[in-house]
């Protein structure tokens, strides 16, 4: 991780000095952990203690939340309340281990977690339990920004609060207080707005508006971004979600108040599979370990050259993981890149078509011609459409991966032509829905994981992308009321 000297500057003093996660710790341990009481009724002391402390977690369980994109849960339903409790734990684990304790890595991976258990085989997603040196040693080095009880008191409090965007009345209740122009239905935005706001943080985040000013300040950078790290190494986000991160104050670049932002994405996956029936989170390496270096590396590109471009830092990011997949085909990519114009527009398409299939694909070659000729005008969409909102494609990996099947080989192409055509289908769908668009100036999500349940349905009997395009041509979209979001509907 290298050396941090900007954290000392977040030794930040609360308006309420002296709070510390040790006595919830205690309070968590005391049930008995996660092999003797892993369900919310054997914890109830604890998520009492919790509920007392942070008044903001009753937003996760009144009215409708929105799960992902276009998705709503029934009204007043738990589940995003559970899944915020499990990052809070994970944290709390962090706290444990950094003390040396034992019950920090048993929280996050003991227990009986179906085929992620720790005597189940393990597979690509690797228990973190079955690499306990590896987890302390993660723990240490998120310790490091974390050189005061406030500064984890601080974290807890990110997490309290990261996800109650999502509530529809938090919402309407942020975007009542906005020009038309401003109002969004995207989660982090709303967070945003209500952060920058003295009046709502006192209505609705009481906990944040008792932290320090400059606290409260590092917690707006962060979501001020609405960047999404989770989605950054997949090549999934679009182009202009890069913008907020290259607008942020640099002094947030070294004073922790970025990582703290990234490092919320990983306890945040970690508590996603946390239910009433278990609430204790689930560390795995990828997400762990993954995501910690990809927060590193974009950190040090964004730290070394402060005037980088969205399409620039976009392509740098994914071509490190380009050249460890494809060394065969790098050297002939690498003449290609000697154009500034190929690496902004082709070229950045291409590495994100790759990292779609996870890098998995076998023929890229075959990429890079098609993106070159036939489906030349797929590259306007994949390198930031210059006119209208840039479209994300919420589960577009699992799309595309799924997508192509079985031939990843694919020797003449034609598996990866239908599937792009496919994808094509549903950029076209999209924009179509979005002719009236209030600017062009922001990311618009639109779920596919309607079609991704297809793929799923069809299992061994999947046609690859052949069949991909033939659901795609059917396909309608759903927006929300602000063009912000959507969701693909099948025939």
């Amino acid at each position: 991780m290298g050396n941090v000297p900007g954290c000392q500057s977040c030794k930040q003093g609360d308006a309420t000095p002296g709070k510390s996660v040790k006595p919830l710790l205690e309070c968590l341990k005391k049930a008995g952990g996660v092999e003797i009481a892993a369900d919310a009724e054997g914890n109830k002391e604890f998520l009492a203690k919790l509920d007392a402390e942070f008044p903001e977690l009753a937003i996760y369980r009144e009215g409708k939340i929105q799960t992902s994109p276009a998705v709503e849960e029934i009204g007043d339903s738990p589940t995003e309340y559970y899944r915020t409790v499990g990052a809070i734990i994970a944290l709390l684990a962090c706290y444990s281990a950094a003390n040396n304790e034992d019950f920090g890595l048993q929280a996050v991976s003991a227990g009986n977690r179906g085929p992620m258990s720790m005597d189940k085989i393990p597979g690509k997603f690797i228990n973190m339990g079955n690499k306990k040196a590896e987890y302390f040693q993660w723990c240490e080095q998120f310790a490091r920004y974390m050189v005061s009880e406030d500064d984890w008191w601080g974290m807890l409090c990110f997490l309290v609060i990261h996800d109650v965007g999502k509530s529809d009345n938090f919402r309407k209740a942020v975007n009542d207080t906005l020009p038309m122009s401003d109002r969004s239905d995207d989660h982090d935005r709303a967070l945003a707005n209500a952060l920058a706001s003295q009046d709502l943080k006192e209505k609705l985040l009481p906990t944040v508006s008792k932290l320090s000013p400059q606290r409260q300040e590092s917690l707006l950078a962060g979501f001020s971004t609405n960047f999404q790290l989770p989605q950054l190494g997949q090549g999934e986000i679009a182009c202009i979600n890069f913008r907020g991160l290259l607008q942020l104050d640099r002094k947030h670049l070294v004073n922790g108040s970025l990582h703290y932002y990234f490092y919320h994405s990983i306890f945040d996956i970690a508590g996603a599979p946390c239910t009433e029936k278990f609430i204790y989170p689930l560390a795995l390496i990828p997400v762990y370990m993954g995501f910690t270096s990809a927060m590193d590396d974009l950190i040090e590109k964004l730290i070394q050259s402060p005037n980088i471009s969205e399409r620039t830092l976009y392509f740098n990011f994914l071509y490190t993981n380009f050249k460890k997949s494809y060394p065969e085909f790098e050297s002939e990519f690498a003449d290609m890149c000697t154009s500034k114009v190929f690496c902004h527009e082709t070229g950045l398409a291409v590495l994100r078509v790759l990292a779609l299939t996870r890098n998995t694909y076998k023929n890229p070659q075959k990429v890079t011609d098609l993106l070159l000729d036939e489906l030349q005008h797929l590259v306007q969409e994949l390198a930031g459409s210059p006119v209208g909102p840039q479209i994300m494609l919420y589960y577009g990996p699992d799309l595309l991966r799924m997508g192509l099947g079985e031939d990843l080989a694919d020797e003449s192409g034609d598996n990866m032509r239908y599937a792009l055509q496919a994808i094509h289908a549903i950029y076209r769908a999209a924009r179509r829905t979005l002719t009236l668009a209030k600017s062009g100036d922001y990311q618009y999500q639109l779920n596919v994981s309607p079609i991704v349940t297809e793929i799923k349905k069809a299992g061994k009997e999947w046609k690859g992308g052949e069949q991909l395009k033939e659901v795609c041509s059917k396909i309608k979209i759903r927006n929300n009321d602000l063009n912000t979001e959507g969701i693909v509907e099948v025939a």
